[in-house]
């Protein structure tokens, strides 16, 4: 199990560690997950400060979230009571709608595939394969296969089986013991599917990135990608047709289970803010507008409002708890009604303490910032100069801009580990894995954050120093 934790400090600059890398032993219930979760937090003193927890969409990660919540004190710490606390990997969901409509493509999916695997198998292959493309006046590339488990890798397989197309149906003439006919392949269809995966493959690049924030571009990445999966039912190609079918299922029943924190940091984008939140919600769902954007700022207005609390009790201000705000309403109502003698005195004592204005409220009625939603655009510069303007939302849209939106960062902790725990290489002990793990993590964060080039040396050695 590897935790990745992720922050924005106080210069604005977005961090991530590995605190956690470790063997988690069988069985893998959702109780066994949460234990072993919850001890790391408190081991690093994060049980009272953690804000959300990133998941894959396994179902032993939705039972390990109902075990945190119902046996260990994380809730009472959580804004919003835990609603915005599980929030799962977009690239996974992406992951998933996309394997659903590959399927209707798999017999041409599989034939390039054996037949990038039959090129690279041997030096003399890829020499008659060099000499195909010459006779094709295409350049040489390296054919290149993919992990099925991984769509990207399949998207990017294609799209190199279609520049190198007339290399490979040439190359079965050179080679009589080539058992595939690549002339046989629907290659049309495969442009096509190309076309249409293009938008999602775009999608998880943006998503999958570690070095931005990624949470404000879900909301707008992911509903692109339902109009082009709605796109798909005008297609003139069946399968096409049947692939949009079988992706809007998948993307129905994930869109159904997210939370408000989704489009909350798209409204928290200046260059969103409410417009663009309404403007998709039109196209998915026009019916539910209305009532999306009421919870919605709801949701938001709860969120702030416990910041605000939060800063007023930082500031030696006392802060009662929600019983004692309720009996003291009742109390103060009581007392009031008794008499009309103090009715006058009471509107006036409600009306000075009417709140002013509030930061969010100001904030969604400035205007949209002039940069364009599709260029690039820093965020984290944008809040830290507005931070004096906005000095609690500002706090808000840290620890949300801080929520990865994929677990791109602790999976790739295990591809490290194969590495670190080789075949040549395999006496290591948990701890050792863990600390190698960890340290390279750390080392290699602390010299891109101090702006040195990885591989130059941590320190220098004076003239004349003496090492003992």
């Amino acid at each position: 199990m590897a935790i990745t934790c992720h922050y924005i400090d106080e210069k604005w600059m977005l961090r991530k560690r590995i605190i956690t890398f470790m063997p988690l032993p069988s069985p893998h219930t959702g109780k066994h997950i949460a234990d072993a979760f919850y001890e790391k937090l408190v081991l690093w003193n994060l049980d009272k400060r953690a804000f959300c927890l990133v998941l894959d969409n396994a179902s032993s990660n939705d039972s390990c979230i109902n075990e945190l919540f119902g046996k260990t004190p994380i809730l009472d710490d959580l804004p919003v009571d835990g609603k915005v606390f599980h929030q799962r990997c977009g690239c996974h969901i992406l992951n998933l709608i996309v394997q659903d409509g590959l399927s209707v493509l798999k017999d041409e999916i599989r034939d390039i595939r054996d037949t990038m695997k039959y090129i690279r198998h041997s030096q003399a292959r890829m020499e008659k394969f060099k000499l195909a493309c010459s006779q094709s006046q295409i350049s040489y590339k390296k054919p290149a296969w993919d992990v099925p488990t991984r769509w990207n890798s399949t998207y990017l397989m294609l799209v190199l089986a279609l520049e190198l197309k007339l290399a490979i149906c040439r190359y079965g003439n050179l080679d009589k013991r080539f058992f595939l006919n690549p002339a046989e392949i629907n290659w049309e269809a495969v442009e096509c599917l190309v076309g249409h995966l293009k938008v999602f493959y775009e999608a998880t690049l943006k998503l999958s990135g570690t070095k931005y924030p990624t949470l404000n571009l879900f909301f707008s990445e992911f509903s692109e990608v339902y109009l082009s999966i709605k796109r798909m039912s005008s297609s003139p190609f069946p399968f096409i047709v049947q692939m949009g079918v079988d992706m809007l299922a998948k993307f129905d029943k994930y869109w159904s289970i997210g939370n408000s924190l989704l489009a909350i940091a798209c409204v928290l984008d200046p260059r969103c803010k409410l417009l663009v939140v309404e403007y998709y919600m039109k196209q998915l769902s026009p019916e539910d507008v209305d009532n999306f954007i009421a919870n919605l700022k709801e949701c938001m207005k709860a969120l702030f409002n416990e910041y605000v609390e939060a800063n007023a009790s930082e500031q030696n201000q006392p802060r009662m708890s929600k019983r004692q705000k309720t009996s003291a309403a009742a109390s103060s109502s009581s007392t009031i009604t008794n008499t009309k003698a103090g009715l006058k005195d009471y509107i006036k004592e409600r009306k000075n303490c009417e709140a002013p204005k509030s930061e969010l409220d100001d904030y969604l009625a400035d205007e949209l910032d002039a940069s364009d939603v599709d260029e690039e655009f820093d965020i984290l510069s944008w809040w830290r100069l507005k931070s004096p303007k906005y000095p609690i939302l500002s706090q808000l849209t840290r620890d949300i801009l801080a929520v990865p939106i994929s677990t791109v960062a602790s999976e790739s902790a295990f591809s490290t580990s194969g590495r670190v725990l080789s075949p040549a290489r395999s006496s290591l002990n948990d701890e050792s894995i863990e600390a190698l793990l960890c340290a390279q993590d750390w080392l290699r964060a602390s010299i891109r954050e101090n702006g040195e080039n990885i591989g130059e040396p941590l320190w220098t050695i004076d003239e004349g120093c003496v090492i003992e």
